[in-house]
């Protein structure tokens, strides 16, 4: 089949990494894949070129504002790409205008398209637009989440929670899968400690330090991580607070005041390439994540990152993360609070079997159930089944 997918974000963050890692396995099952995804740098052109086999078109971000989303010349090249080009099925990824306009006018001017939509973040009705007052984008944005879902042949969910939200719409429960994001077996591993002392000395870092680290996007919650590392290095000095990817501006503040701000590293935006390197040399990895709409919808790509690096995870328990964590004896849960991640940071900290345990077991997890391979081929087992029932 010749399969469109459309994502909003900017190359390189957020759903952007489950559109793609999607597509590239997708490919081996003999589909050719187009991905139009949002240009970190091109203004008024778009820019195409393969990736790991994955046909990926940058769009032009000329006046976009929203970090995807809503740009003009987004929409503008979006939509005559979608009108001048015939796909067999297109998977939506989020609702913006640069996804749902396109849509609309490649079923307008193309007959028996497919319709994939999925859904990976909770945005409206509690979600991640209630973070900010009201504006016209988010209102049209709380109809634009729920009609494309309302719109779709079929919805593919992150989460559990997301998937009771689209039974709650009336979709019907044959037509809504539950696929959550995979975990890169192949790019992260575990690395021995030989190679570790190694990145240590490559990126300047003590080599007998601790690192307890969070990688990514989606700091909202990173406060009871800062707070609780003040806690922590009290108790002990040979720790690093390690922050892989650009600090919101929100903590800009607090990390500069810090007491211990000379024991927090804040990498800033890195190559995705080279994540893995970061990761590996993490002792103890965080999922903070507060009792919301929002994180109750998510399934953060870092968990999978997480479980393929063999890495104890310390998280809130809330959403899938918490069953994973807990099924499968991968880390611990907490309360939401600095004093409790502390303690349970500093148990484990002072237990080096259960490191090694539940790294094992993350690993393990990764490799038996979340592995993208895996997981694609779940999802292309739906379209085709999707494909046979239209045509």
């Amino acid at each position: 089949m010749n399969i469109l997918y459309l994502n909003h974000n900017i190359k390189g963050e957020g759903t952007y990494f489950r559109a793609f890692n999607f597509a590239r396995q997708i490919i081996k099952f003999k589909h050719n894949i187009v991905l139009l995804t949002l240009s970190p740098k091109k203004i008024f052109t778009p820019f195409s070129y393969i990736e790991d086999g994955v046909k990926i078109i940058e769009t032009p971000n000329f006046l976009d504002r929203t970090r995807g989303g809503w740009g003009p010349a987004d929409i503008i090249y979006r939509v005559f790409h979608c009108i001048f080009n015939k796909y067999d099925l297109i998977h939506t990824f989020a609702h913006k205008p640069t996804v749902y306009l396109p849509l609309l006018n490649a079923k307008l001017f193309h007959k028996k398209i497919i319709h994939f939509a999925d859904w990976d973040d909770w945005w409206g009705k509690g979600g991640i637009n209630s973070e900010y007052r009201p504006t016209p984008e988010t209102i049209i944005e709380e109809f634009l989440e729920q009609d494309i879902i309302k719109r779709a042949d079929y919805v593919t969910t992150t989460s559990i929670a997301l998937k009771q939200r689209a039974l709650n719409l009336k979709i019907p429960k044959e037509k809504i899968f539950h696929i959550p994001s995979g975990a890169d077996i192949e790019r992260i591993k575990p690395l021995p400690k030989s190679k570790i002392l190694k990145l240590k000395q490559k990126f300047n870092i003590n080599k007998n330090k601790k690192i307890l680290g969070f990688v990514g996007f989606g700091q909202a919650d990173l406060g009871i991580l800062i707070d609780g590392f003040t806690l922590i290095r009290k108790k002990r000095k040979d720790v690093i607070l390690l922050i892989v990817g650009p600090l919101e501006k929100r903590w800009h503040n607090i990390i500069e005041n810090h007491p211990y701000k000379n024991d927090i590293v804040i990498t800033g935006k890195v190559d995705f390439k080279i994540i893995p390197e970061w990761i590996s040399i993490i002792d103890i990895c965080y999922l903070p994540l507060k009792d919301t709409p929002t994180n109750r919808g998510r399934n953060p790509i870092k968990m999978g990152d997480y479980m393929a690096a063999g890495k104890p995870i310390i998280a809130n328990p809330v959403g899938d993360a918490a069953h994973i964590i807990r099924k499968y004896k991968i880390g611990l849960t907490i309360n939401y609070s600095s004093y409790d991640l502390a303690k349970k940071t500093l148990f484990l900290l002072n237990k080096q079997k259960l490191i090694t345990i539940f790294g094992k077991n993350a690993r393990k997890t990764a490799e038996n159930y979340y592995d993208w391979e895996k997981v694609a081929k779940e999802l292309n087992d739906k379209y085709n089944m999707a494909c046979k029932l239209l045509f």
